[in-house]
């Protein structure tokens, strides 16, 4: 039976540094600290399971006894088998695992000891098989292995999956090969060899060499965060390797299966000794002489295979690795030495060279030589997340104080780092939407509590006109109360735009009254502070536009340009010309060949660098401080200029201000502008009978007297059953019905439902100070004929109960 390699390694970084390093530093006395609970497993031979006595026993069990001993801790130990134990250890129910496999998925949730054994993998055969040297000459054979383990993985890896025959443990697969039940299987070789020697498997052996990618790494692991307990466990690890407990545990488990030989010196000392008996007592000096030689050789010999093993360790972690010493100077730390990984990720090439101050290695990121400079100066163990910004990179740093020395340990972490940054994007993207969501719903409300009073204002102004003498000189003041109602009705629409509740609406319109009034709404806000310019179009082009959305998009553009100029004079100028693109024009190639209008607003500001520039029309993206800004503004100009088959282009540069530039498409034979109709332009009624509804009475007030004043009978009722209970007492009584729509108890669809039952031909308009779209699309399921927005003015009551009664 060949033997197996020996790699028992201490897994702590700081014992790295005292072997490798010459010893670098005594170990330090351990500190009393509170009880820890242990996970001890009870089926993991030969490292840690129950003995013919009842103990529990093996290498790494009597490994933490040891550390228990030397570092002065408590431990408490919770037996279990290998599921049991894990299941506890990731509830939190203990706080350390003895004998845990490294695996780079772990990682997330554990934090590991440096291996205290590397294993290679080898294959075991029964003795009688010839020709197997590699995973090749398995093909045709029977391997036994368990399930998604490593050699599972490799033989998969290999194109070798049927060969596979699944067992449930490496026990049941050494026993059945040695039996003759299977042909071979794979195993770490220290794993095999002495299950093979406890389990007296007389009929197996193992394969010459190793077996690529197998790799076991044995570690003692700890919940996430206990840094403190891992150095604690690190720091026992070293105190053993350093007095040599740790090769004398190693060699009481697994002597027997290291080699056993004599050197030819020895063989013919025992011949002679044999032979010439007489002269042993001559020779004796001689002989004890040249054994104290072999001794002091092997001990060398050991040593330095324990420094080849370790400065492996310390060359091969994927952990940036640094020892700093700062004995002479606290402020002035030098490096004596780095890792591979370490130097690859400060970017020092194969530098730097041994003595080398840290601020110079990293003169490149002061920040982090700062934090380091500030740790050793503390002499304790640390651990803090660092970033560096160009390239975006995120490492986790440790550092473990080994006497006068610190060692130090960089892991890199972007990848987590940036799944948590996006994880709170998305966040932050969930709550705007709600708080959009909210806000639409609450300007609804509003709008619809804002209409309620335009009817009456706009309605009781209309009749009052109309009731004075011409040239009267309160008219003059009336007609402004009717402009401002009218600018203030436009409001209320923009207010439904934004929460989604009124359809857009695209009629030819100018672009310069719109922009007039942008530039009067910012010029109260910047109080002078802006000076304001605007060139207009000459030739009165229309665009086919809804003028809430375009007078939203000059808003944001306009109040963007101003804060970015708050606290400084500047200008912010408007220029619209028609421009003629075809499919050579470079500068808008998603827009169509045509003619357009095209806005050209340009500030004075202090701009924007090309980082900026290119996320502009991101949602949610804003350089505002957290309160002054959603980052929603230029996403919203950017979607309502796409839903109205234009562009926006931008330009910037800092310390040169922004340029954006909107372009509209040109209205194809726009129709004439819509004529003011004026209320003695609505034909009168001629004494027919309506029955109006609504639950606010200003409203059935300015109603019924409008409706009165062009001519028509009038029942006006602030509650559904009182107008049903007249409606059903003579139905026929009523040429057209007018109902709102939000009331307490009956809506107004409801409403409009018990009046078709009685007479289904009479003629209903529902009206409201928004309409969702489940509301509109069932007033057309049942055939309403008119679905009206308040407020409410006489040529709009006029006009719709006119058409109702021509109809009919």
């Amino acid at each position: 039976m060949n033997h197996p390699e020996r790699f028992s390694r201490v897994g702590v970084v700081k014992t790295i540094a005292l072997i490798f390093g010459s010893f670098l530093g005594a170990a330090l006395s351990a500190q009393p600290s509170a009880t820890v609970r242990v996970g001890v497993l009870e089926d993991n031979f030969p490292y840690s399971y129950v003995g013919a006595d009842g103990r529990v026993t093996g290498f790494a069990t009597e490994l933490v006894q040891e550390i228990e001993a030397v570092m002065g801790m408590r431990f408490e130990r919770v037996r279990g088998t290998t599921p049991e134990i894990s299941r506890a250890f990731a509830e939190g129910r203990i706080d350390f695992i003895q004998s845990f496999a490294y695996l780079p998925e772990r990682e997330a949730d554990v934090e590991f000891t440096v291996p205290y054994l590397i294993m290679a993998g080898t294959i075991f055969v029964r003795e009688d098989l010839p020709g197997i040297k590699s995973l090749d000459d398995l093909r045709g054979h029977r391997v036994l292995v368990h399930r998604d383990s490593l050699g599972d993985r490799l033989l998969r890896r290999a194109g070798l999956g049927d060969v596979i025959v699944y067992v449930d443990t490496v026990e049941e697969a050494l026993v059945k090969v040695d039996r003759g039940e299977g042909d071979a299987t794979l195993a770490s070789r220290l794993t095999g060899l002495s299950l093979a020697h406890h389990l007296n498997l007389s009929h197996l052996k193992a394969v010459p060499g190793n077996v690529e990618g197998y790799d076991v790494r044995y570690c003692i692991a700890v919940r996430k965060g206990e840094s403190r307990l891992l150095a604690q466990l690190n720091e026992g690890l070293a105190v053993l390797v350093r007095t040599g407990r740790f090769d004398e545990v190693y060699q009481k488990w697994f002597s027997h299966v290291e080699p056993k030989g004599y050197s030819v010196e020895q063989v013919l000392l025992a011949v002679a000794g044999g032979l010439l008996l007489a002269l042993l007592v001559a020779l004796w000096a001689v002989w004890r002489q040249r054994r104290l030689h072999r001794q002091i050789a092997r001990q060398s010999a050991d040593l330095q295979i324990g420094a080849e093993r370790y400065r492996g360790l310390f060359e091969g972690t994927p952990d940036g690795l640094l020892v700093l010493d700062h004995t002479g100077n606290a402020d002035k730390p030098i490096v004596l030495q780095t890792n591979p990984a370490a130097r690859r990720m400060l970017q020092t090439g194969s530098g730097p060279e041994p003595g080398v101050r840290l601020d110079h290695v990293l003169a490149g990121d002061p920040v982090l030589a700062t934090r380091l400079i500030t740790a050793a100066r503390e002499n304790r163990v640390a651990e803090f997340e660092h970033e560096m910004t160009e390239p975006a990179v995120w490492w986790r740093v440790s550092l473990s104080p080994l006497g006068g020395r610190l060692l130090v340990s960089l892991r890199d972490i972007t990848e987590q780092t940036q799944a948590r940054l996006r994880l709170q994007r998305q966040d932050e993207h969930m709550r705007q939407t709600q708080k959009i969501e909210a806000l639409g719903t609450l300007a609804g409300g509003i709008a619809h509590d804002f209409n309620n009073l335009l009817t009456s204002i706009i309605g009781n102004t209309q009749l009052t006109l109309m009731n004075l003498e011409p040239g009267h000189p309160e008219a003059e003041s009336l007609e402004q109360v009717l402009k401002a109602s009218r600018r203030a009705q436009q409001l209320v629409k923009q207010i439904l735009s934004f929460s989604r509740r009124s359809d857009v609406s695209r009629q030819p319109l100018r672009l310069a009254p719109l922009v007039d009034e942008v530039i009067g709404f910012l010029g109260a806000v910047t109080r002078g502070t802006v000076e304001f310019a605007h060139q207009p179009e000459s030739t009165g082009a229309l665009i086919p536009a809804d003028a809430a959305q375009v007078h939203q998009v000059l808003m944001n553009i306009g109040n963007n340009a101003v804060q970015a100029m708050r606290g400084t004079p500047g200008h912010l100028s408007f220029v619209e010309e028609v421009v003629s693109l075809d499919a050579k024009t470079p500068l808008q190639t998603d827009l169509k060949p045509g003619r357009y209008l095209r806005l050209t607003v340009t500030d004075t500001g202090p701009g924007m660098s090309p980082e900026v520039l290119n996320r502009l029309f991101e949602p949610f993206f804003t350089t505002k401080p957290m309160g002054e800004g959603t980052g929603l503004g230029l996403s919203v100009v950017h979607g309502i200029m796409l839903q109205h088959d234009g562009a926006v282009s931008v330009t910037s540069a800092l310390g040169k201000g922004t340029r954006f530039m909107l372009y509209f498409p040109l209205a194809e034979n726009p129709a004439p502008a819509p004529v003011e109709v004026g209320s003695n332009a609505v034909r009168p009624g001629n004494g027919e009978s309506v029955l109006f509804l609504d639950d606010d009475p200003s409203i059935v007030d300015t109603v019924r007297k409008i409706l009165q004043r062009l001519g028509y009978k009038v029942e006006a009722h602030l509650r559904a059953d009182d107008a049903l209970a007249v409606y059903s007492a003579n139905p026929d009584r009523f040429s057209l019905v007018i109902s709102d729509l939000t009331m307490p108890g009956l809506n107004g669809l409801q409403f409009a439902g018990r009046v078709r039952a009685l007479r289904p031909e009479l003629p209903i308009v529902l009206v409201s100070g928004y309409w969702t779209e489940g509301d509109l699309g069932e007033a057309r399921r049942m055939g309403l004929r008119a679905t009206l927005h308040k407020p409410l003015t006489y040529e709009i009551l006029g006009r719709v109960v006119a058409d109702h009664l021509l109809r009919d």
